[in-house]
Parts: C-alpha cells; structure tokens; sequence
C-alpha cells in the first residue's frame, strides 16, 4: 500500500473512532479522547523533557505497559470511553505488537536518559 494511502486512511480511522457521532454520552467520550490524544502526545515527546522530568515518563510508560497486562492488550483510555460511549472502539492503526515494540524503545531511551542525563535530547539541544 503506498505510504501516502496508509497515513490517510489510518488518519480517518483514528479521527472518527476519537470523535464519533453515534455513541452514548458524547461530550464525555470526546473529552476522554482529546485526553487520550494529549497522553499519546507526550508518550512521543516526552524523550524531549529535561532529564529531572524522565522518571515521570518513565513510571507513565510503565504504567501504560501494566494496563496492556492487566486490560487484554487494551489501552485503559481505549476502553474506558468504549464502557462511556456504549461502543467498541479501536483507534490503533498498528498491530498491538507493533506499538509495544516502540513503546519498549520509548522505556529504553527514556532510562538512558535517565541514568545519563548528559547524553538526554533535552541536554543535547540546550548544549551552552
């Protein structure tokens, strides 16, 4: 499939399973997924925080990982505005063994980061 394709396609698919029409309680649902698009946010720049801030992501990331275990591979935010909404909804465009595998990535960098801040992109980009 061309890349162009893909991105569109699963750009339409997150955009109407996060903002549906036809769901119970919808203000609510939306509220819970522009929260859910904000905690993806800073899954993907929270490599940028200052290394103090890295354990924070760290212990989020983690978190995320214990709710896969504890929720069937389910995201807790996936599922908590799916039980709102009355619907079954799924925004990931990835396999769930996709996502893991660069959220395991995310945890990696993000303890190097931790543990040698001098080598962490918040340091790097504010070099003096």
């Amino acid at each position: 499939m061309e890349i162009s394709k893909l991105v569109f396609s699963c750009g339409d698919k997150a955009y109407t399973s996060l903002f549906p029409n036809n769901v119970k309680n919808r203000s609510l649902v939306i509220f819970i997924n522009i929260v859910h698009v904000i905690g993806v946010v800073l899954i993907q720049l929270g490599l940028l925080l200052p290394p103090n801030m890295m354990k924070y992501y760290i212990l989020y990331v983690v978190f995320i990982f214990i709710s896969y275990i504890l929720l069937n591979n389910r995201c807790f935010m996936t599922v908590l505005s799916n039980y709102i909404g009355k619907v079954n909804y799924n925004s990931l465009c990835l396999k769930m063994v996709d996502a893991k595998f660069i959220l395991y990535i995310y945890l990696f960098i993000g303890i190097i980061f931790h543990f040698n801040p001098k080598y962490s992109f918040y340091s790097v980009i504010n070099i003096k």
